[in-house]
């Protein structure tokens, strides 16, 4: 399985469970055996091997209270760092930006920083792109994890999976700083100036 498919395969198993995704485990633990790295195999094996226990709606109630209801474990990358400030939504544009000027398409029906839907993009792009795009967001995959290991949540291993071929791809690591919103460049105030004036022209009709 190349890194691509693994990629590929992550943004499948953090969706919303459903019951094609359920009926599709077996499946799945078949396809891990072509998995050349063995650490990356095995852990995806553990955490198959965890919600295939799981009835359909045990596996939706875990998932819920972990990424719909925790503000920590939340998997909106942008939330995580700035939460509901109004910076946020510059963020949420320039990534959107990114991915359609890499080719990639996006529907308004999933914020650009989900977490599946990155790596969804990661799996249809070169290495040379997704390293772009994950070394600003790689420090949201590591406190998701951190937080996720406090809770000895069973998704742990697909994050420890997203953090090798993070480190496969050359993205190094930075150290969680303090958070505060970046200061935005001149583009960023052109673009948020914009932003506003299109507000209140929708708002005056």
């Amino acid at each position: 399985m190349k890194q691509t498919d693994i990629y590929q395969l992550l943004a499948f198993l953090l969706n919303y469970p459903n019951e094609d995704m359920k009926h599709t485990l077996p499946e799945i633990k078949e396809l891990l055996q072509s998995v050349e790295d063995e650490e990356i195999r095995q852990k995806l094996d553990t955490f198959v091997s965890e919600i295939d226990k799981l009835s359909l709606d045990e596996w939706i109630h875990s998932y819920v209270e972990q990424f719909d209801f925790g503000k920590k474990t939340n998997l909106y990358v942008t939330y995580l760092k700035m939460g509901e400030q109004k910076e946020r939504g510059l963020e949420l544009l320039k990534l959107k930006k990114f991915y359609q000027a890499a080719g990639f398409s996006v529907t308004d029906k999933e914020l650009p920083d989900y977490v599946p839907l990155m790596l969804e993009f990661s799996a249809n792009v070169s290495t040379e792109i997704r390293k772009e795009l994950w070394k600003v967001h790689e420090r949201a995959i590591w406190e998701i994890r951190d937080k996720l290991l406090s809770i000895n949540s069973f998704y742990i291993p697909v994050f420890d999976v997203i953090i090798q071929l993070l480190k496969k791809d050359g993205v190094e690591h930075q150290a969680l700083a303090e958070k505060q919103p970046p200061t935005p460049n001149l583009e960023d105030q052109a673009i948020l100036a914009s932003m506003r004036d299109q507000l209140i022209k929708n708002q005056l009709g």
